[in-house]
């Protein structure tokens, strides 16, 4: 059983049924007596761990799939020190648009990797201060030029976009951010000459996105402009540019892989380049040039990276060298619902193997998206490295779900990888 990019979260079916799909392969393996192959060039700390502590064999592929081709060079831009191209927009660096104008004169193709998609990530009024929200989520609405809509990226509720605050009716209202649109109408009046295109999931069906990247492939795109959807595993030899747009937009993320994953996502859309015979070179766009994730990534070193987060994961008793469990709480009434979740955290926290410090209760707390599809969100952590009392307390805690009044749920996620 092979699972590719095994570090990827996609893995994780987080609704209904919870499971990893990578911890299935290695148990449906075991049970069967087959061989479980787990691949990755930035390879999760959890399965690191497994192969530190020998229960998983560890394979090296030191060659990329071409033995010609070369890691590409990471160069780091600081945007608080670099100025902007003649575009005027700092998110199109002088040094990124200048290495864009000498890839196309190379007649070689170009990366432009910004993980946000529409056009501007937020409406904000100039006049009264607000900004748009989204009335069923506790999240800004996200500007799409194309249907002048603003829409919300997690219910997908979208109203027309009028052009007036909705609190003061002031025609003062400003595009604030920067979307994979937005970036793409920048580049396409900076290069008027050059073939582009966009890849994210406005783009369409998958079908079309496969439209998209067999153009890129047969060389009839020059600049791709996309989100996380060109990082995964393309392999163009004529692609030997690839611009991290805005590299910190990860990491500010509240989630204990916050780190990880950004390092892993930026090694991934940096591995697009070169991957032919033709040298390849990477620009890395942050406000934030020493961060750890962003000095590994640059260099290319994984083996460093995964040292220093599993250094800080077991200082702080986090995965993998303690179990999690997370508690989620909802409920249409935020007063209701935050009543039951520190009803839960109660049974948590009085019961045995909290009692002798063995399970330690986190919360509850508002999640971090604390209001999702017109429900209020409340949170619970358990952490222990015993993994058995861990399912003994979260089936504790499921217990007593009877008592918890109204419309209120309450689920329990194993192992979870997202927090928010």
């Amino acid at each position: 059983i092979i699972v590719d990019e095994e570090h990827d979260s996609s893995f994780k079916q987080e609704e209904g049924v919870r499971y990893h799909a990578r911890d299935m392969a290695l148990l449906r393996a075991h049970r069967v007596g087959a061989v479980s192959v787990l691949g990755s060039a930035t390879p999760s700390v959890e399965t690191e761990q497994l192969a530190r502590d020998a229960r998983l064999g560890r394979l090296r592929l030191p060659m990329r799939a071409r033995t010609a081709a070369m890691l590409p060079k990471v160069e780091v831009i600081d945007l608080r020190r670099t100025p902007a191209g003649p575009t005027g927009d700092k998110r199109l660096s002088a040094p990124l648009h200048t290495a864009i104008e000498e890839t196309l004169a190379r007649q070689e193709q170009v990366i432009l990797f910004l993980n946000r998609r529409g056009f501007a990530p937020s409406v904000v009024c100039e006049s009264c201060g607000v900004i748009a929200l989204c009335p069923l989520c506790s999240v800004p609405l996200t500007y799409h030029r194309a249907q002048n809509l603003v829409r919300c990226h997690y219910c997908d509720h979208q109203r027309r976009f009028t052009g007036r605050c909705r609190a003061c009716r002031s025609d003062r209202v400003v595009l604030e951010g920067l979307g994979t649109e937005r970036l793409e109408e920048t580049v396409r009046l900076a290069f008027p000459g050059a073939r582009i295109e966009r890849l994210d999931r406005d783009v369409g069906t998958a079908a079309k996105a496969e439209v998209i990247l067999t153009k890129l492939r047969e060389h009839e795109i020059d600049i791709l402009i996309g989100t996380q959807m060109v990082a995964k595993g393309h392999d163009v030899a004529r692609v030997t540019l690839v611009g991290v747009i805005n590299a910190d937009g990860a990491l500010s993320m509240p989630d204990v892989r916050a780190t990880e994953r950004a390092f892993q996502l930026l090694v991934q859309v940096a591995g697009r380049a070169g991957r032919g015979e033709v040298a390849g070179r990477v620009l890395l766009q942050t406000r934030d040039p020493l961060n750890p994730a962003i000095v590994s990534a640059a260099h290319h070193d994984v083996e460093g990276f995964l040292e220093r987060e599993l250094t800080a994961r077991a200082e702080l008793a986090y995965p993998p060298f303690a179990r999690l469990a997370m508690v989620r709480v909802d409920g249409e009434d935020e007063d209701l619902a935050h009543q039951a979740a520190k009803l839960l955290a109660d049974v948590a926290r009085g019961s045995g193997p909290a009692a002798r410090g063995v399970i330690e209760v986190l919360g509850p707390a508002p999640a971090p998206l604390s209001r999702l599809r017109g429900r209020y969100r409340f949170q619970i952590l358990l952490k222990s490295r015993d993994r058995r009392l861990l399912r003994h307390v979260a089936q504790l805690v499921l217990g007593n779900e009877s008592r918890l009044v109204g419309d209120i749920r309450a689920t329990v996620d194993i192992d979870p990888v997202s927090m928010l």
